[in-house]
This record gives structure tokens, C-alpha cells and sequence, in this order.
């Protein structure tokens, strides 16, 4: 409990100076952010691609244990289904400060725009978070039943427990197998939205679907990972060694596969040669190398060590392995924008000139005396207000995880323990 206590501690810190700066935000505008009109998409919603794939992740997990019979794995159903169901809202919170005029949210209800990638992410996630609300549910409804506790469990009063688990058995298996291309759709349709955009030449890429469900893979596997070594512990660890070792090989040969697919990417861009492909390589190589670095090195470096003998020995290894996995993924999330904002769309051929192109100012939306009012380039670099708005996610899917597991059962039952144990009650 003293953990568990820990954990929501820092993240209702976390969500109460992440909520008082977007109130702050609120009334000043977006311009308290580094954004501007060149560089229009940065932290906030890198943060909503990185918790969409830990969600699809998440969810792709728990329900490949269902739909394959996994017995390894079996006993993370739960966590798994669980960190899905707090990853999906994370990423849905953070989008609302990314908005502005966030009072203005209904005109995207009313008047969608169905040949939009952006409501087809709109929906996507909705069904999601119903989806992932659903198999953590039906999961956890037999435990409810026994315990005489829960919620939206009236319904079972007149049923034996027989009857409640047959039906939660049937049920989980039916998400499950929902779920699964519903895991891989959210995260395809969250790459479409950057992949239709055909000005931007590092997104327009036929590659980037299947490389964001790689990622997803990893990233997802990796937060069922730790939250079932946190949640099993010391005592647990040795008799769950081996499903940790499997998720852990699961996280690093779907790395395997996001490098593969980010190596073709690079050679095609490089192989034609054309100007823009040309310039985006030199922002991705010169300009933010040493963030380009951080995405492929940390990465690599975990895939090879999930791979070999010792990489799932200990738990401290493992926490590790995942805490350098997921800053290198947030720096790919990052690394999608950079590039792509800094390569202008917008180009005047001039006769007669050696140049081939001139790139059109942008204005960048503000103006300042002594400032300059159009840009070639934007230096974006996330300013400290919007790094407290950003913590909104990752305060809100620390509470729900330690709220929840402190309050059921996600702990898988190991013989000689007690039961009382938060989490791990019959």
C-alpha cells in the first residue's frame, strides 16, 4: 500500500499543476506554447501518438492471450487490459489543451467531417476506451461477485457465481477478439492522419502504419511489463520469470521489425534523391541528430539486450530495459514533428535562377517589434508551460493504475502469499 500510495501521490501532483497550467492556457491562448503557424502540431501531440500506441499495444497483448490460448501470459490479461484502458485516456486528455478553444469541441460533433482523418481518430478512440472499459469489466466481474463489491454489477445479484464466471469467460474472449483489429485500426488510422498528408514528405509514406504498430507492440508490451513486475514484486518475480522473459522477447522482435521498416523508409528517401527528400534527411541527420539518436540507440540497444541470455534475469534489468525504451519512443514521437514542420511545402520555381526553389514565408502569427513577421523555419523547443500542460496524461494514467490496482484484483494469485495483499485478494 505504501507504494500504491506513492504512486497516486505523484500523479495527482502531477494532474493538479497540469490542469492549473492548461487553466492558465486557457486564457492567455495557445501562444504560451513554442508553437506557432509553421509548427503547428509539437509536444502535445507527440504525447497523444505515444500513449495511443502504448494503449494499442496494451489491448493487442491481452487479447492475443485470449484469441491464441498464450498460458504463459494469461495471468497479465488483466494488467494488460488495464494499462490499455489508461493509456487510451491518457491520449484522449491530452488532444483537449492541443485544441485552444477547447469550449468549441461540440462543432466537431455536430459537423464532422467524415473524408477527415481527424474524426476517424475521434472515433477510433471512443470505441476504444469503451472497448478497453469493457475487458478490464468483464475480467474483473467474477471477483466483484464473490466480493459483493464493484459497480454496474446488479445485474449478477441473481446469478450464481457459476453462471457470473461463464458469462465473464465468454464475454472477455468476444472483446478479445474485437479488440484486436480495433488495437490495430486506432493506431493505423492515428499513422493516417500524419501518412494522408502528401506535402510532408518525411509522413507520406506507405510505411508508416505498419511501423507505428511495431512500435505499438513494444511500447505497449513494455508498460504491461513493468506494471506486472511492480505489481507481482520481489516475491512473485521468480515464478513469473518466464512471462516476463516472453513479454520482454515480444517488445524486442517487434523493435526488430519497426528497424527493418525504418531502415527501408531511410534508403527510399535517400535512393531518389530528390531535393526535399535530400533537405528532410539533412534536418533528420545534421539538424536533430542528437535526438535522432536518442529514438534509434536506446531502442537498439534494449532489443539486443531483451534478446540475450541476461536481458530478463532481474527486475531491475527489465524496469530498465522499458524506461529506455519509452524515451526512445517519445523521441520518435517527437522526431514525426521536426522534420516535417521544417520542411515548408511551399516552393516558387524562379526562371532564369540557379536556384531550383524558393521556399514561401510563413507568418509565423505573432508579431513582435524588432521580430521578424515571416519565417523560413521554425526552432520550435517546447516552452515550461507546455511541458506542465503535458503532464495532464501521464498524471492522469498513473492515477488510474494505482487507483485500481490498490482497489481489485490485478495481482496473479501466488501460492503462499496472502491474499489480503493489495491487489491480490480471491
Amino acid at each position: 500500500m505504501r507504494k500504491l500510495n506513492v504512486a497516486f501521490t505523484i500523479g495527482l501532483v502531477l494532474l493538479l499543476v497540469s490542469l492549473f497550467t492548461w487553466g492558465y492556457q486557457l486564457k492567455s491562448g495557445l501562444i504560451v506554447t513554442g508553437m506557432r503557424n509553421p509548427f503547428s502540431w509539437g509536444l502535445y501531440i507527440a504525447t497523444f501518438a505515444f500513449f495511443v500506441g502504448i494503449a494499442a499495444g496494451g489491448l493487442i497483448v491481452s487479447s492475443s492471450v485470449y484469441l491464441f490460448n498464450l498460458e504463459q501470459l494469461k495471468p497479465f490479461t488483466r494488467i494488460a487490459s488495464l494499462s490499455a484502458f489508461a493509456s487510451i485516456m491518457a491520449a484522449a486528455v491530452i488532444i483537449l489543451p492541443d485544441l485552444g478553444r477547447v469550449d468549441r469541441i461540440y462543432n466537431l460533433l455536430l459537423h464532422p467531417n467524415f473524408r477527415s482523418p481527424l474524426i476517424w481518430d475521434v472515433i477510433v478512440v471512443s470505441a476504444y476506451t469503451v472497448l478497453t472499459f469493457l475487458s478490464v469489466y468483464f475480467q474483473l466481474l467474477p471477483d466483484w461477485k464473490k466480493e459483493g463489491r464493484g459497480f454496474l454489477n446488479g445485474w449478477t445479484r441473481k446469478l450464481s457465481q457459476e453462471e457470473v464466471e461463464s458469462i465473464a469467460a465468454r464475454w472477455s474472449r468476444r472483446v478479445a477478439m474485437v479488440g484486436l483489429p480495433v488495437a490495430i485500426l486506432i493506431h493505423t488510422i492515428t499513422a493516417l492522419i500524419f501518412a494522408t498528408q502528401a506535402s510532408r514528405g518525411w509522413w507520406y509514406t506507405a510505411i508508416l502504419p505498419p511501423d507505428f504498430i511495431a512500435v505499438a507492440v513494444a511500447s505497449g508490451t513494455a508498460l504491461v511489463l513493468v506494471i506486472a513486475i511492480l505489481v507481482v514484486g520481489k516475491d512473485g518475480f521468480n515464478q513469473y520469470a518466464g512471462a516476463f522473459n516472453t513479454l520482454a522477447r515480444i517488445a524486442a522482435s517487434a523493435l526488430a521489425v519497426h528497424f527493418f521498416f525504418v531502415a527501408m523508409d531511410i534508403l527510399i528517401h535517400w535512393w531518389w534523391g530528390s531535393p526535399e527528400a535530400l533537405s528532410t534527411l539533412g534536418l533528420v541527420f545534421k539538424r536533430y541528430g542528437p535526438v535522432y539518436l536518442v529514438e534509434i540507440a536506446l531502442p537498439a540497444l534494449v532489443m539486443v539486450y531483451f534478446f540475450s541470455e541476461k536481458g530478463g534475469r532481474s527486475a531491475g534489468s527489465l524496469l530498465l530495459g522499458c524506461a529506455l525504451l519509452f524515451t526512445g519512443v517519445f523521441a520518435h514521437r517527437l522526431m514525426l514533428m521536426f522534420p516535417a514542420f521544417n520542411q515548408f511545402p511551399l516552393s516558387l520555381s524562379i526562371p532564369g535562377m540557379e536556384i531550383e526553389g524558393w521556399n514561401y514565408p510563413i507568418a509565423v502569427g505573432v508579431f513582435k517589434a524588432g521580430a521578424p513577421v515571416f519565417a523560413g523555419s521554425w526552432p520550435y523547443v517546447p516552452t515550461l508551460f507546455e511541458v506542465a500542460v503535458d503532464l495532464l496524461p501521464f498524471g492522469l494514467a498513473l492515477l488510474v493504475i494505482s487507483l485500481m490496482v490498490s482497489a481489485y484484483s490485478f495481482l496473479p494469485q501466488i501460492p503462499g502469499r496472502s491474499s489480503s495483499a493489495p491487489g491480490g485478494r480471491p
